[in-house]
């Protein structure tokens, strides 16, 4: 009876996401079909709690990300990193200010709308039972060509689409289910990619490949990376440093090293004496 009991609380008593249209919001411009075009994202007086009673996650964050940069999130543990992620995908609504991607405020939107605009590769990959071309293309809209091609790119094309997946991608291995949510993310030609912690559980032939990919693939994208690993965002164009879930510094990694009392060259001498 404890799953039963599970099962109604979660469909009765749980909160349901926004279920409305785009058509729905009253004065609030209309979306262009090529949105997001740039991949320009602003946080505004961000504050965000996971449910009443609780601390908030984001406290009062603000920080403007440039279209087409790219931009390692850091900061220590449960200092906010992976609540940007949420955020933006609006897994957990904000409660108060604004985030707003190319000029458009996202809780103005459909939340179809806004996660077809938006690219993630998660930490943990997530893969369906089915085929390689079914967990890449879902809904069916690309040739063979196109997916083969993507599938050339991150070095499984040698599998073929027909390849069986099993459920959870449990007969592949954690770095070729990172790589197929790669292709997926590829496919998708999204302006904004999001990667949270994604090559924390891979090694470092993957690794490669995945860096390689976002060098290329996504170099007109906005990419933000949640780090696990300072040294795969120490070439960023910007590190956004979190703490207590605000923006602390944001900057260029180079200029931010240099300042010595600061929270990134705190982290990044604490990681080299790990690696020492």
């Amino acid at each position: 009876m404890n799953s039963v009991e599970r099962v109604d609380y979660y469909t009765s008593h749980l909160p349901r996401e926004s279920q409305k249209k785009n058509d729905d919001f009253v004065d609030v411009p209309e979306i262009p079909t090529t949105w997001p075009s740039s991949g320009e994202i602003k946080f505004e007086n961000v504050s965000l709690r996971y449910r009443e009673g609780l601390g908030n996650a984001l406290e009062k964050m603000s920080v403007h990300v440039p279209p087409g940069s790219r931009v390692g999130v850091v900061g220590r543990t449960g200092a906010g990193k992976s609540t940007i992620a949420l955020a933006l995908f609006r897994m957990v609504e904000i409660h108060t200010g604004a985030i707003t991607i190319d000029g458009l405020n996202i809780q103005q939107m459909a939340l179809s709308t806004l996660r077809k605009g938006l690219s993630i590769v998660p930490q943990v990959p997530t893969l369906f039972s089915g085929t390689l071309r079914s967990n890449i293309d879902c809904d069916s809209k690309y040739s063979d060509d196109k997916l083969l091609d993507v599938l050339e790119k991150v070095d499984l094309a040698k599998h073929g689409l027909d390849s069986p997946v099993e459920l959870g991608g449990s007969n592949w291995s954690v770095g070729e289910r990172q790589l197929i949510c790669l292709a997926r993310a590829i496919l998708l030609d999204s302006k904004v990619l999001l990667l949270d912690e994604c090559s924390a559980s891979i090694d470092s032939e993957t690794d490669a490949i995945l860096q390689k990919m976002i060098r290329t693939e996504f170099k007109n994208c906005t990419v933000l990376t949640i780090a696990h690993r300072l040294d795969t965002v120490i070439d960023s164009d910007y590190i956004l440093v979190m703490d207590k879930g605000s923006c602390v510094e944001f900057g260029n990694p180079q200029e931010l090293l240099q300042n010595k009392s600061g929270i990134f060259s705190s982290l990044c001498e604490t990681f080299h004496l790990k690696q020492q």
